[in-house]
């Protein structure tokens, strides 16, 4: 019976351990035997709970904890490594071992990584395939260098060179350490049997690699279909759903803007703060208690609002309602302009949400155009129940690790 790892290094959220559990739970349903490294054990128990009961085993994922202070803003995918120890070869070095110690105790078939960089560092050479998968952030198109993500902001040639040949010396210095060759270039640190990007080609985050016909999209994992009923604000108008985190800088601004404007709002927001909650609350703003069901909602609404998740997003574009996007980070930001390029929806910075969300909301409700562009994603791309992107994924690595066996 093949073995499977599953493993997850690097970032936060649910973004990361959803994915795994759906591909997890295809590859037992085929009858494979299924491990899963996680950085974060504290967010296993809803994925993963029911899968456990089934044999799946988890395991504490290596990872690195060091602070590191004075750094710039990362803008290239070896400067995000700078931050998970590949600027100090003699202290990487641990979780190398690690994640070797953990490959010699399972023994695994093939391996599937979700931001795990420094796995695939530990398991070069050995003799289980290797595959990569996400929404195609953390999976860089090849280059030297690899290209930049901060597209929005003009970088020196010599600083993206500089920051990918230190993180290239330290993987050298560990693969020397292993008794392996060196990388004659960062992205063959990525190099895998396959590379499954779970996204559509119009939405990638690197255009550039979009424009490349041969490039293969596996399409989005299906989103959740349970959660609580929605329960709309009364009276006349169009719905607008948002998900937005309470986190967010500018969450009271866009719920006020929402709140005072056209539409009759129904919004999940979770961890935002119960002062903020009464300053914003109004007849035509309502606040669900808990997570919906986003295939129904999705049915009921005529525009989306959110932070720009991919899959709250892709589950808008489905289901044909426009989107507005309101970016946290870079991957959201890279994330969102692509999505504002194809027509679809809009994006605002939050130094622009206080002004701006109000005429960007009418705008996607009023102009035709939003809506034409998201429909025609949902025709593309239409929601098929019968059709799992998990169990293809499933499928093609169980022949990746029959390739190795047999």
């Amino acid at each position: 019976m093949p073995r499977f790892l599953l493993a997850w290094e690097l970032g936060g959220g649910l973004g990361h351990t959803v994915p795994l559990s759906q591909i997890a739970r295809s590859l037992l349903d085929a009858g494979h035997e299924v491990h899963v490294a996680l950085r974060d054990l504290s967010t296993a128990h809803g994925s993963f709970a029911p899968l456990i009961a089934r044999g799946l085993r988890l395991w504490q994922a290596p990872v690195w904890l060091a602070g590191l202070r004075g750094l710039p803003e990362a803008a290239t995918y070896a400067e995000l490594l700078f931050r998970a120890g590949y600027l100090d070869a003699g202290r990487l070095r641990g979780p190398v071992l690690a994640w070797r110690s953990l490959f010699e105790q399972i023994r695994p078939d093939a391996l599937l990584v979700d931001h795990a960089p420094t796995a695939l560092l530990a398991a070069r050479g050995l003799p289980f395939a290797r595959a990569i998968v996400g929404t195609g952030f953390f999976q860089p198109p090849p280059g030297r260098p690899i290209p930049p993500f901060r597209i929005w902001e003009r970088l020196d040639p010599r600083r993206i060179a500089q920051s990918e040949d230190r993180v290239l010396a330290t993987a050298n210095d560990i693969l020397g350490g292993l008794g392996q060759g060196p990388l004659g270039a960062l992205h063959q640190l990525l190099e895998a049997d396959e590379n499954f990007l779970l996204t559509w080609r119009e939405v990638d985050h690197f255009a550039e690699r979009a424009a490349d016909p041969s490039t293969r999209y596996w399409g989005v994992l299906p989103t959740a279909s349970h959660g609580a009923v929605a329960e709309w604000p009364e009276g006349d108008g169009p719905r607008v759903f948002t998900y937005m985190k309470g986190e967010y800088a500018q969450v009271e601004a866009v719920l006020k803007a929402l709140r005072d404007g056209p539409a009759r709002t129904l919004a999940y927001v979770p961890n935002l703060a119960p002062d903020v909650a009464r300053r914003v609350a109004g007849p035509r703003l309502r606040f669900a208690p808990a997570a919906l069901d986003m295939r129904s909602v999705c049915a009921q609404a005529d525009a989306v609002v959110c932070n720009a998740g991919s899959g709250t997003v892709c589950t808008a574009l489905q289901a044909g309602l426009p989107v507005l996007l309101f970016p946290m980070h870079a991957e959201q930001l890279l994330f969102s302009i692509r999505v504002s390029a194809s027509g679809a929806g809009l994006h605002l910075l939050e130094t622009e949400a206080r002004e701006r969300t109000g005429r960007a909301v009418n705008r996607l409700l009023k102009e035709p155009g939003f809506r034409e562009a998201a429909r025609g994603f949902a025709a593309r791309y239409p929601a098929d129940a019968t059709h799992d992107v998990a169990a293809d994924v499933a499928a093609r690595l169980g022949a990746l690790a029959a390739s190795r066996t047999g």
